[in-house]
């Protein structure tokens, strides 16, 4: 259930009070003279995107989000590729983000047009990969002091597979005029491409001058900050290298932080899109778990128990696959996932089991053929 919190602060951040009783749907709590107090509600982006972080996750906190009506939106992205040990960093490719652009695409519209009414910003406490297309997408961006936005050369990576340096060339810049859509939907304006080439393609330059408050980003290197002098590495943003080139807002080290340096003294905290984000979670993963520990079942027979009898071992293969197709269309994020570790896929697997109720059928068409022959053997004759 959501919670309510007070923030009384001073310039060093004072501590938090809680207040009264939680925050719950649209009632709102007061404050000491009787107010209704701002209500600030969290969209938790944590974990693989693709998987973890999808549109039908989005669309069930936007559905949510608007019945609450909050005042204020607070997005929190934790989603990295690779670990934090810079010498040996951990790296699990089943966990990796999915290249699923127009996905995320769709998601960033949703947010923009459908709570395009409500106060909005995105604090990364850490994005490395796909997920970096997330932030640069927003108007206004905070950073935990230790995080990391970047990754963005993996759009370019998966256009290097071509041989055909033609169609290499093409996908290369389809896919990175793709990649500054999300730039432009931030507002970055004119500097949309410069931001957008240097942080997806190595081969581009970044460096930014400053004019009072407003700063000049250039595809090259004749600005007094350089952010990106390598042809062969693109653009990457550590949170100070961010807040030192204002291409964020400010860091923060905790929610009570960020909403502070945003003007809230007082506030209800509503985390019913935290609760919805942490049973979908939980949920995918678990069905995930039964489907692959049921596919492999499947691949190796096992499950099938004593039975020698060719129709049952049919019937009981026929029932594994239904089973993991089902759980394939519930979540995509299972499918997701069935088809990068297994290379199995809603199409392919439906055509299996058609295949296997084909088999099914000859078998018992078979055994029926058997069955009346034998019994006209054993008939009597009639007019002996």
């Amino acid at each position: 259930m959501p919670s309510t919190a007070l923030f009384a602060s001073s310039i060093a951040l004072a501590a938090l009070v809680p207040i009264g009783a939680a925050h719950v749907g649209n009632d709102a709590t007061e404050d000491s003279t009787g107010d209704s107090l701002p209500v600030v509600y969290t969209v938790p982006l944590v974990g693989q995107m693709g998987t973890d972080i999808n549109a039908e996750l989005l669309e069930d906190i936007i559905e949510d989000i608007q019945e609450v009506q909050p005042d204020l939106l607070v997005f929190r992205l934790k989603a990295a590729d690779i670990g934090t040990n810079r010498y040996i960093p951990t790296y699990d490719w089943k966990e990796a983000g999915k290249f699923e652009i127009a996905e995320y695409r769709a998601m960033v519209q949703d947010i923009n047009t459908k709570l395009g009414h409500i106060d909005k910003v995105i604090w990364v406490e850490d994005s490395v990969g796909l997920s970096s297309l997330l932030p640069v997408s927003f108007e206004r961006i905070y950073m935990s002091e230790d995080a990391r936005l970047y990754g963005l050369q993996n759009l370019h990576r998966m256009t290097q597979n071509w041989s055909d340096e033609d169609i290499r060339e093409k996908m290369e810049a389809a896919t990175v005029g793709k990649g500054r859509g999300f730039f432009e939907s931030g507002g970055r304006g004119k500097y949309a491409r410069v931001l957008g080439d240097a942080m997806i393609d190595p081969e581009a330059l970044l460096s930014a001058n400053f004019v009072g408050r407003e700063v000049i980003w250039l595809p090259n290197l004749d600005g007094i900050w350089t952010v990106d002098d390598s042809t062969e590495q693109v653009a990457n943003f550590t949170a100070t290298t961010a807040m030192d080139t204002m291409f964020i807002e400010d860091t923060v080290g905790s929610l009570e932080d960020l909403v502070f340096v945003l003007g809230y003294r007082e506030y209800d905290h509503n985390t019913q899109g935290d609760e919805i984000a942490e049973k979908y979670t939980e949920r995918w993963r678990a069905t995930y778990g039964r489907c692959k520990n049921t596919y492999e079942d499947f691949q190796s027979d096992r499950g099938l128990g004593t039975t020698t009898d060719p129709v049952r071992i049919l019937l009981a293969k026929r029932k594994m696959l239904e089973e993991v197709v089902k759980a394939m269309k519930k979540y995509s994020a299972v499918e997701r996932r069935m088809k990068d570790e297994y290379g199995a896929t809603i199409n392919n697997l439906e055509f299996q089991i058609d295949s296997i109720k084909d088999q099914i059928r000859q078998m018992k068409d078979s055994q029926r053929g058997g069955r009346s022959r034998g019994g006209s053997r054993g008939g009597t004759r009639l007019g002996g």
